[in-house]
């Protein structure tokens, strides 16, 4: 394992896209909260305008609210990782890297393999990011700090960190599938972003709203639902659903086989 990831890390380390975008995700992650307080504090000085809601301050750093809450947040940055995961692969194919290493001994299923850990080991750096950044918003502004307010519903850091793995296990296959970095880039925006959720809005419309949720960006997103309805009194999730769990790992499952089976059936050129 440690020979297949120091494989991985030799072919990235001297890669400016790799620096960039890991770069990139990171300030992002780290810009949200500082984002999100001027945000809310513009809420909480509108709010004290109106009598019923008078003196209002949302708890959106609080613990016990702030993992669900920033974790939220980081999913939709994902995809630059996802790029990643995309133009580390099809370089493979473009520059015929992977044919190369096949015939100097790594298998395919060494190779994907490697793919995997690279995957694993930067969703859990990017976790321990996530983490420090909501413990230091949540020691800076929550008025409670016991450790068990602290450690409730932590949860959703392990929850984001598999949310990581299975979002750049899709860009794989997907790569995997089409090759090229600059059509995979794009037809992954458009699925991402107009066909899935075309998609889903039907079936609710047609009432199968809970099939909707097994569609692939749907499953590896709704680990961390929408948390901001209870700050509108309305009921929201505020836990992991053993349901979505299931459905995420599923996914995890069956990306990983679906890419062993391409690069054990395919032509590597």
């Amino acid at each position: 394992m440690r020979r297949l990831l120091s494989i991985e890390f030799f072919k990235l380390k001297n890669s400016r896209y790799f620096w960039i975008l890991s770069g990139l995700f990171i300030v992002l992650l780290m810009s949200i909260p500082y984002t999100a307080r001027v945000i809310v504090n513009k809420v909480s000085q509108q709010a004290e305008i109106i009598d019923a809601l008078g003196g209002l301050t949302l708890p959106f750093f609080d613990f016990v609210d702030v993992w669900q809450n920033l974790t939220f947040i980081f999913k939709f940055f994902s995809i630059f990782l996802g790029f990643i995961t995309v133009i580390s692969v099809s370089s493979e194919y473009s520059y015929g890297m992977m044919k190369q290493n096949v015939i100097d001994g790594l298998s395919r299923a060494e190779f994907l393999w490697s793919k995997v850990l690279m995957i694993t080991a930067l969703s859990l750096v990017m976790t321990i990011v996530a983490l420090l950044i909501c413990l230091y918003m949540g020691y800076t502004y929550s008025p409670v700090t016991d450790w068990t307010f602290v450690t409730a519903h932590i949860e959703f850091i392990p929850a984001y960190f598999l949310h990581l793995v299975a979002f750049q296990l899709f860009c794989l296959v997907v790569t995997l599938v089409i090759k090229r970095s600059g059509i995979t880039i794009a037809a992954l925006f458009f699925y991402v972003l107009m066909i899935e959720p075309m998609i889903a809005s039907y079936m609710s419309y047609q009432g199968l709203a809970l099939l909707a949720e097994f569609l692939p960006v749907n499953a590896i997103s709704n680990i961390i639902r929408f948390p901001f309805y209870k700050y509108a009194m309305r009921e929201t999730q505020t836990t992991i659903g053993m349901m979505d769990l299931g459905i995420l790992m599923g996914y995890i499952g069956l990306l990983t086989y679906v890419a062993h089976r391409i690069l054990t059936k395919r032509d590597l050129a």
